[in-house]
């Protein structure tokens, strides 16, 4: 019996280090970084050519930061506006290793699948692939508590604006990118195991310039 316990706590604080393993945590995003935001506006463009440099953890936080980051620790508000605060936009990022959750509050990124699966974001635009990390910028009916008509469309707004937050970052700060609806989307909704409740709308690949 106590060789059974002994297993079983042995087994329980294995899984718990495991589990632990997935999350990273990043580095604080910058104060300070880049263009202003007028320069910023006056060079945004959208590129599909991507330097195989990987972003560092400082610059990845940053992005993330802008995408959907805590803002406003003490209010729980983000960067990006959505309809009525429901913060129903989740963030995944995309590498060579895997594919990660951005969990905004801990900014941290917990792994959600191993291996490199940018093929699936790029589908049918082989020059997608090249980018060291795509974002995908999901929708939550379940945080923003509908699916009828508008709440869609609400969404799709919601998603759009994340997506104008990554691509003015990327001006700002001196990487590329190319906001995009193409994606496989059934093959990635299989491989996160999202429920039919959770969409992929957009997506970002990013990187620098080659």
């Amino acid at each position: 019996m106590k060789k059974q316990i002994v297993f079983m706590l042995l087994t329980t604080l294995l899984c718990s280090a495991l589990s632990m393993a997935q999350v990273q945590k990043l580095p604080a995003p910058a104060k300070s970084l880049g263009k202003n935001v007028m320069e910023a506006l006056w060079s945004r463009s959208s590129g599909t050519e991507f330097s195989d440099k990987m972003l560092s953890d400082q610059d990845l936080s940053n992005l993330l930061f802008a995408a959907i980051g805590v803002n406003r620790p003490s209010e729980g508000k983000i960067t990006s506006p959505t309809a009525r605060n429901f913060q129903e936009i989740r963030v995944f990022v995309f590498t060579t290793k895997g594919v990660s959750e951005y969990l905004n509050k801990e900014n941290s990124l917990k792994q959600v699948a191993k291996g490199d699966h940018r093929g699936l974001i790029a589908d049918r635009q082989d020059w997608a692939k090249t980018a060291p990390v795509s974002l995908l910028i999901v929708a939550d009916e379940k945080k923003f508590g509908s699916s009828d008509t508008h709440a869609k469309l609400a969404m799709a707004i919601d998603a759009g604006i994340v997506s104008e937050n990554v691509n003015l970052f990327c001006s700002g700060a001196g990487f590329v990118t190319r906001p995009r609806m193409t994606m496989d989307i059934p093959a990635i909704k299989k491989l996160l195991k999202l429920s039919d409740a959770e969409t992929p709308l957009l997506n970002n690949p990013v990187g620098y310039a080659k």
